[in-house]
């Protein structure tokens, strides 16, 4: 179960030299256990996050489910109970994640350690095929945006002929509107934790388009968060500021404001997105928009 204690705005500390994104993970899961707590420390949006991924899974098929980047099995989980007929396969690179994700095994899940950039050459997943390749928030880790394709083009090689693809990333885009916004009531900038390279959202939608129709086609791009970040990252903030106090990523605003509906893509200030992809390799499928 989530902590209900307070959780500040930080990571934390942890081995941060360049190359060292794995050992960042493997502290975390020794630190964190099984908890959310392991892979983002705002409880709130990672529920909200959550219900966007099973949203999305429900409206496609989702017999056998690939999560990559699993960390602890937290995510997961969750999806492996909402869709209890269909199997789930979590991967990870960290040894350390998945050791602490089997130690909450569902018969429904079976845990691999692997690297999103050598999927189609990891030994017990050579001639698999998923309906569902997931990412969530593993394409940041990698050092940079040709490494992100490259991970992106591994993980289609995962899917069935008629399979979907849900990357839900960070983009520098939406973080950069988010900092507009701060700035405007005279907050500090948000960076990306040393460990990330956010997706560059003009690079990755001119990638998507140069493959539309030959390998994977764009069905569905949505900001999770819109307003959450919003209420939470500026109005809110903004209030701690102005009362010197720092901000609790589990105060009852945050809660309120996870409730709310993403309100689109106008103005993203949302650093998260979703995408999801078909599979050209197979026949054509009509998938129903996941709204809410």
């Amino acid at each position: 179960m989530a902590s209900t204690a307070r959780r500040k705005s930080s990571r934390s500390k942890a081995p941060q030299n360049e190359g060292d994104v794995r050992a960042f993970w493997d502290h975390q899961a020794i630190q964190h256990g099984g908890s959310d707590l392991a892979t983002n420390p705002d409880t709130h949006y990672r529920s909200l996050e959550i219900e966007s991924i099973l949203r999305a899974i429900s409206a496609m098929e989702h017999d056998t489910i690939l999560d990559i980047g699993c960390g602890n099995g937290y995510t997961t989980r969750a999806i492996a109970k909402k869709f209890p007929e269909a199997t789930v396969m979590g991967v990870d690179f960290s040894h350390a994640m998945i050791e602490e994700a089997k130690k909450l095994i569902k018969p429904n899940i079976d845990y691999l350690e692997g690297d999103v950039l050598s999927l189609s050459r990891n030994r017990p997943l050579i001639g698999r095929q998923y309906d569902v390749v997931l990412s969530s928030r593993v394409l940041i880790n990698l050092a940079n945006w040709e490494e992100q394709k490259v991970g992106i083009m591994e993980m289609r090689k995962m899917l069935a002929p008629d399979g979907r693809m849900i990357l839900v990333e960070n983009v520098q885009e939406g973080l950069d509107n988010l900092n507009d916004l701060r700035g405007k009531l005279g907050l500090s900038k948000i960076n990306p934790p040393w460990h990330n390279k956010y997706l560059p959202l003009d690079e990755t939608r001119k990638f998507l388009d140069s493959i539309k129709g030959q390998i994977l086609t764009t069905e569905y791009v949505e900001n999770i968060g819109n307003f959450y970040y919003l209420a939470s990252r500026v109005l809110y903030a903004k209030l701690c500021k102005d009362q010197g106090i720092e901000p609790d990523y589990n105060n009852p605003i945050n809660a309120i404001a996870s409730q709310m509906p993403t309100m689109g893509e106008y103005y993203a200030c949302s650093p998260n997105y979703m995408f999801i992809l078909k599979n050209e390799a197979g026949i054509e499928w009509g998938i129903k928009k996941p709204n809410s």
